[in-house]
């Protein structure tokens, strides 16, 4: 199927690897023009050189999503070297899995700001360049947890999370009528480096609930968003799309 990417160009953070870099080379074989933004350049580097060696499909923009001065330079950037943004996914997040009541309050501030106030900031001003040029899509990467809350994550992560998914709803109300569609993606269980500190023994016990049988993998999630953020998307905004091997059905 032809989703019609082609010439696209579409801005990732935390795209150095895991998840945001699965979906970057995906991107990239779909014809798009990606920026790879991550707080780890050598990371970063490393994943541009391997998904688009000759750097011509693609760039890296070093980032701190939690500075607003970092994401101005990395629209700055995108604008300067691709002309236009068509596309915005906010992967970009962290997941400290601090116990409820040993959790600071500047702990939970640095969780907020990485994974719900970049979101919101950088949403906001893609918002304001796509209501100019219609036909922008913007992804949210939320998660299980934001749903039914988490045991293995952090209470900060589980309330960011649930806040991704609300500020997705009201960033599709508002962008409707510009011709901007906003969606979500919930992870389940996915074998990336943020689930491998997680004992073998907790794993499969995920395993043992995932109907599906076995954990996902970044190409998973990747394929989901290239989806949503294609023109076989059009009709699809606010929605939430599970991708959990039937871990939870909502």
């Amino acid at each position: 199927m032809d989703l019609k990417l082609k010439g696209k160009v579409a801005i990732i953070t935390g795209a150095a690897q895991g998840l945001g870099k699965a979906i970057a080379k995906t991107f990239i074989d779909e014809g798009a023009f990606v920026v790879l933004s991550d707080i780890n350049e050598e990371f970063g580097q490393k994943a541009l050189k391997e998904i688009c060696p000759d750097k011509q499909m693609a760039i890296f923009v070093k980032t701190d999503v939690s500075s607003e001065q970092d994401i101005d330079n990395l629209l700055k950037a995108s604008l300067d070297k691709f002309k236009k943004i068509n596309i915005l996914i906010n992967n970009a997040g962290i997941c400290p899995r601090t116990a409820f009541e040993d959790i600071s309050a500047d702990e939970w501030d640095k969780v907020l700001a990485v994974n719900l106030r970049s979101v919101f900031l950088l949403s906001q001003k893609v918002f304001k360049y796509m209501k100019q040029n219609p036909g922008g899509k913007i992804i949210n990467m939320a998660s299980g947890a934001g749903k039914v809350g988490g045991v293995q994550v952090g209470a900060h992560y589980s309330a960011s999370k649930a806040a991704v998914i609300c500020l997705t709803k009201t960033i599709a109300l508002n962008g409707a009528q510009y011709g901007i569609n906003a969606n979500a993606v919930c992870p389940g269980v996915i074998a990336t480096e943020m689930t491998m500190n997680i004992s073998k023994e907790q794993l499969e016990k995920y395993k043992q609930m995932i109907p599906l049988g076995r954990m996902g993998t970044p190409q998973d999630v990747a394929d989901t968003v290239v989806f949503l953020a294609s023109q076989r998307a059009d009709y699809i905004t606010g929605e939430i799309s599970d991708v959990n091997g039937g871990f939870i059905m909502d």
